[in-house]
């Protein structure tokens, strides 16, 4: 999945109804390791999706950081990574 393409209404985990807009705003609001975030979307490595947490936070935690710091300036629309230093 790609997950920095992917509609704000996809599903991580189906059976517990998270979407990657709940885990990107988790972000937003400082959660910053898969711990955290399942932690606060009740989520155990048993669900299905949970596997996943750790993919989307690689992309959407240093973009939202950059964001946050005012160094990203190209915005995430078809963001080629510039705005996290690489």
């Amino acid at each position: 999945m790609e997950w920095i393409k992917a509609p704000a209404d996809t599903p991580v985990c189906p059976e517990k109804g998270v979407l990657l807009k709940d885990v990107v705003q988790l972000v937003l609001d400082g959660a910053e390791t898969p711990e955290a975030v399942m932690r606060e979307l009740g989520l155990t490595g048993e669900d299905e999706g949970a596997d996943q947490i750790p993919a989307i936070l690689d992309i959407f935690v240093p973009v939202v950081n950059a964001w946050q710091s005012g160094t990203c300036s190209a915005g995430c629309s078809g963001c080629s990574g510039g705005c996290c230093g690489e």
